[in-house]
């Protein structure tokens, strides 16, 4: 090979590797905003559909007009006074209806990434989504040590409400995720997979923080 054509053959490796690399980043960019909005969805269509009073969606979650008053009542033990501004079954799926979206939407990826070579943003989604289980570790740390676990997880409301254990709750998460982690990461194609690894968790960060601090407060406040 002539030393033109070895300069050829790399520049166009090099093209490649940062084409795949700006794929990856886009890709994770991108999940990021739309790992969030899946499953505060969840909450607001459920709101919406059961005729709460004052819905509104915001970038990191969904309210309606007595969500706070709701919940004090509940952990403070009153569970009728918070029945008489809504009915507890209506609240219990709708809390739920969030933690179903994620379960579903990482479900979803973890199917289409066993197609031969899945789009990133596939895997980056599936990899995005379940994050918000990981809330589960220090919950899941307290209970075994005999503290009192927080009260600001869905989990914590839905265990309130329906009597399932937080326990078995943020377990069920954190299996979860990290079944699909695993399931994920092992569908990244091995060509550059060093690069595609790389590339998904700077992305994942370029989008924390850009929809997390930039954009998500201003465009959904």
């Amino acid at each position: 090979m002539s030393t033109l054509e070895s300069t050829i053959s790399h520049d166009v490796r090099v093209a490649s590797t940062w084409r795949l690399a700006a794929t990856w980043i886009g890709a994770a960019v991108i999940a990021v905003p739309l790992g969030v909005l899946v499953h505060e969805l969840g909450h607001f269509l459920a709101y919406s559909a059961f005729g709460f009073q004052g819905v509104a969606l915001h970038y990191s979650s969904a309210t309606h007009s007595v969500e706070r008053t709701f919940w004090q009542l509940v952990f403070s033990g009153k569970v009728g006074a918070a029945a008489a501004l809504l009915p507890l079954w209506k609240v219990g799926v709708s809390t739920a209806a969030g933690i179903v979206f994620t379960y579903l939407v990482t479900i979803a990826c973890c199917i289409f990434a066993a197609r031969k070579s899945p789009h990133p943003l596939v895997i980056a989604l599936g990899v995005f989504a379940p994050v918000r289980f990981l809330s589960g570790l220090p919950t899941i740390t307290a209970i075994l040590s005999g503290k009192r676990a927080g009260t600001g997880t869905d989990e914590a409301h839905l265990a309130a409400l329906t009597g399932i254990p937080l326990l078995l709750l943020s377990f069920t998460g954190l299996l979860v995720l990290v079944l699909a982690w695993i399931w994920l990461v092992r569908r990244i194609p091995k060509d550059h997979r060093w690069v595609s690894y790389g590339s998904l968790l700077s992305g994942l960060a370029l989008g924390i923080f850009l929809y997390f601090f930039l954009l998500g407060p201003r465009l959904l406040p």
